[in-house]
């Protein structure tokens, strides 16, 4: 068995994700549903993945992972390189090693992602007894500090209890403990919070804050939540149809939006300073994967657009601003006014 192809590394970033395409076969053909994403994740950085439901945030994440069903989908990538090693080239085999050891990940819905005729503890202490290779006796005492570290109330009392038998809350730590068991590089967090209620969101964000400055894990937050965004980012990604549309650290992103697809979302925010019987609301929605339009995918909800927005436009640097890109004509043409804060 050939090992993962070994690549440069830059010592500062824990992943560098370059062109990745993942298509599905649809009807016949096949249709990319994230198409060209590259960005780089530094150590002990939290990146934030945003964007409506459908734009392929998690398709991202899962196509890192290699989760994605090969009998249906195709991931293709110049590289996706983690510890100076090119996933895209691993076998199953290996990426088996990769999954819950360097890079784990939190999926949304734990009740859908955890066994329910398998006690939580059993679950927690499998991945250490697979890539740690600890016994039974060592894997369980291991798992019932994680599940204290997480913050589980009685974690011995119910280490052999199912997830049936927790809250939504609950389960979701647990879901944290099972991915952070063997101290992974990488947290790839899918919507962690979307399904509880705002009290309980708010535990686990400041639980994930903790973990990763306690671990110094980096991390890929994925959500479609902007205020969890400004409370837990470093830097953002905007996702729209797929593509990377803007990315910039999150104070920047914040004062300046500059995508029209970012202002947008930005205004969608409710604003206790604003009369809520006015909530702006994006017309429009995501086109499907197989009726893509040409150019900025954008263009037919964007107030601005233009004849040159059929044009495909790259992901590129703000003129004063290097760290800020965005893939958007009127904002990088240099001819027309910029688009407006989102407080305006």
């Amino acid at each position: 068995m050939a090992s993962i192809a070994a690549a440069p590394s830059q010592p500062d970033v824990a992943l560098d994700v370059r062109g990745l395409t993942t298509s599905f076969y649809v009807g016949g053909h096949w249709y990319p549903a994230v198409r060209d994403v590259s960005f780089t994740l530094q150590k002990h950085e939290t990146l934030a993945l945003v964007g409506e439901s459908g734009c392929g945030k998690s398709m991202t994440a899962l196509s890192i992972l290699g989760l994605v069903p090969p009998d249906t989908g195709r991931v293709e990538a110049d590289a996706i390189l983690f510890e100076g090693r090119d996933l895209t080239r691993a076998s199953d085999c290996e990426m088996r090693e990769v999954r819950g050891d360097g890079i784990s990940m939190v999926f949304q819905e734990p009740m859908t992602s955890l066994n329910p005729v398998l006690t939580i503890g059993f679950q927690v202490s499998e991945a250490l007894r697979h890539h740690r290779g600890l016994s039974r006796k060592e894997a369980s005492a291991r798992a019932l500090d994680i599940l204290d570290q997480v913050k589980i109330p009685s974690a011995a009392s119910r280490f052999n209890d199912y997830p049936h038998q927790f809250s939504g809350g609950m389960r979701q730590r647990v879901m944290i403990a099972m991915a952070l068991a063997c101290q992974p590089k990488i947290l790839l967090a899918d919507e962690p919070t979307t399904a509880l209620d705002v009290t309980i969101q708010a535990q686990i964000l400041e639980l994930l804050r903790d973990l990763r400055r306690d671990t110094g894990m980096a991390m890929i937050f994925i959500t479609h939540n902007l205020g969890v965004v400004a409370e837990l980012a470093d830097r953002v990604a905007v996702m729209y149809a797929g593509q990377i549309v803007e990315i910039a650290e999150v104070e920047h992103l914040f004062a300046r939006p500059s995508h029209p697809y970012t202002e947008a979302l930005l205004r969608s925010i409710p604003r206790s300073d604003r009369d809520t019987a006015e909530l702006y609301t994006i017309p429009g929605q995501v086109p499907p994967i197989t009726r893509m339009p040409s150019g900025c995918r954008f263009a037919a909800r964007c107030a601005y657009r233009q004849d040159r927005c059929a044009a495909d436009q790259r992901l590129t640097p703000l003129r004063d601003a290097s760290t800020h890109a965005v893939r958007c004509w009127r904002r990088t043409g240099g001819d027309l006014p910029t688009v407006g804060a989102a407080d305006d």
